[in-house]
Parts: structure tokens; sequence; C-alpha cells
């Protein structure tokens, strides 16, 4: 089987590009599916703190061990589907290792832009919160049977195959919908309304999400994402504030901080002036101070009390 070619530096946070990946049934810059557990050398390439620039969509049936999905960490066994939005960081650590299925896409195979964001726009637990659901009984064995028959399909020529897989992914994407739905009912005793169930139904505050993370870090002021929705800056922060409680700029700084703290605790081969011009930053005094307003320490203070909490788990 060819090898994933994947060359990760010790000390980086890594991105895996769709092309990477060479095995398995897949239709270039569309689509890939193989089995999880025949990918070479997984353990090396997915302990590493990494993200992808497609999204991903994991069954795994069997195995055991933890998912780091930025700074917490979450236990997984058996029956477990998992889900990545391109951009998101992870990592993961097997006790057992798992066998299932790994599907992975690219947004243009789906249809989806920034003009409309479709299916993948409502879906709001491919971007927030934990990536991970784990089923059981009738839900498992259905997941399971989907994922059967996604991987056999994905394997064929015939006409009409990419129309099937598309089928197969909204099924099990909107699946997932409903069982993370279903949790998170389940935690209170009457289900009311959140931000997030509203962003879900706004898309304008899908299209700014999926635009924010389609053009991060290169694009970081309003006025252009403005541009790139064709809206108002007055109607854009309208509605953010009203579903999210945010303005733009706000949710640009938040999305700076959370990368900002996701390459200082895991791009160790990077100084903190690097990480400062590389989200754009004029000067590492200006990304300083940006910093300290936002998390209440200094980068260098954030970096080393973090790893001295890693050091300590």
């Amino acid at each position: 089987m060819p090898a994933l070619d994947f060359h990760p530096a010790p000390g980086t946070v890594v991105q895996f590009p769709f092309s990477g990946y060479q095995q398995g049934h897949r239709r270039p810059g569309a689509f890939h599916v193989f089995r999880y557990e025949e990918s070479s050398d997984p353990r090396q390439v997915r302990a590493q703190p990494h993200r992808h620039d497609f999204y991903q969509l994991l069954w795994l049936d069997k195995g055991r061990g933890r998912l780091v999905n930025d700074f917490s960490e979450i236990p997984f066994e058996n029956n477990t589907l998992a889900f990545f939005a391109p951009g998101k960081l992870h990592a993961w650590h097997h006790e057992i290792e798992p066998t299932g299925i790994m599907f992975g896409f690219t947004p243009d195979f789906f249809y989806t832009n920034a003009d409309e964001p479709g299916l993948l726009g409502r879906l709001d637990y491919l971007y927030d919160g934990i990536p991970m659901l784990t089923l059981n009984g009738r839900s498992a064995k259905e997941m399971s049977q989907w994922f059967a028959l996604l991987y056999e399909e994905a394997g064929h020529s015939l006409p009409g195959r990419d129309d099937i897989v598309r089928a197969l992914i909204t099924i099990i994407l909107t699946r997932g919908r409903q069982h993370h739905d279903s949790n998170r009912a389940a935690k209170v005793c009457t289900k009311t309304p959140d931000a997030t169930d509203q962003a879900s139904g706004s898309l304008l505050v899908q299209r700014f999400r999926m635009a924010l993370e389609q053009h991060f870090p290169k694009v970081l002021k309003v006025s252009d994402y403005v541009r790139i929705l064709r809206v108002s800056r007055t109607l854009l922060n309208q509605e953010l504030h009203n579903v999210l409680g945010q303005t733009a700029s706000e949710i640009i700084h938040n999305r700076l901080l959370l990368e900002a703290k996701r390459l200082l605790v895991h791009s160790r081969a990077q100084s903190i002036a690097e990480i400062a011009y590389h989200l754009q930053f004029r000067d590492p005094s200006y990304f300083g101070r940006f910093f300290r307003q936002r998390a209440g320490m200094s980068p260098g203070t954030y970096r080393e009390e973090e790893r001295v909490r890693q050091a300590a788990t």
C-alpha cells in the first residue's frame, strides 16, 4: 500500500493536505476513503497535533484512546463518530489501535462556497465544541452500515458514483447532527434555542464563519469580509450580534487568539516573533499587547505555563 505522503517536523503544527492521501478508493480533488487500520504508520502521523485542508469523517467501530481537541482531551472507545472541518487542530493517542473507516472530501466536491454553504454551513458541530460522538445499539449499527456502503460505493467507477457518495455524506452528516442535538437536549430538561442553534438558521452567519476559516489568517479586515460576502458592514455586524452576541471584529480577534494559542503551544519550533508575523501583526510588540489584553499574560508566559501543564498531565 502506498505510504502517506507526509513528513511532519517535530515541534510544529502540521497541515496534512488532501493531496497527501494516496491510498484506498479516491478521486483526486474530490474524495478519498480507506480503512483506518490500513493507513501506513498511523501512530507517528496522528499523534502529532495536525489539521487538514479538507473535511474528514471517521467511524471507529473498535479501539480506545484519547482525542486531543485544541486544549482539551476527550476519551473515546468503540462506535465513535468523529468529524473535522478544515483547520481543526487535533491529535490521536491510541491505547487500543482502532479499526474503522476514514473518509475525506473537499469543499468543492460537496458544492459549498461563501455564497451557498448549504448543509455544511448548518452543521455547527463541525466548527464548535467536541467533534466526536459515541453511538450505541441501533444507532451504532446504522452508522456502521452507512460507512460500509460509503466505502463500497466510492470504489466503483459506474456513472452516478459521485452522486451516491454525496448522498451518503449527507445522510451521515445529518444523522450526526441529529445525535449531536439529541445529546445536547438531554443535558437540559427543556431545550431552548441558544446562540449555536440560531447560528444554524442564519445564512449570513454561516457564510461569514466559513469564509473566515477559508481565508484565515491572510484576510483579517472586516472590510474584506464585507466585500467577500457582498453585504454592508452594518448588516453583517447586526446579524452576528443578534445570533452570536459579537461583532465581526470581535469574532476575528477571538479566532486570532485561538490560533496564537495553538501555535504557541504546538509549534515549538517557531519563535514568538515568527508567530506574530505569520498572524499578520506588524511587529511582535503589537502581538504581545494584543495577546496580553485578551489572555491576561504575555505570549511567552502562556507558552511556558502550557508546557509545564502538559508535562504534568
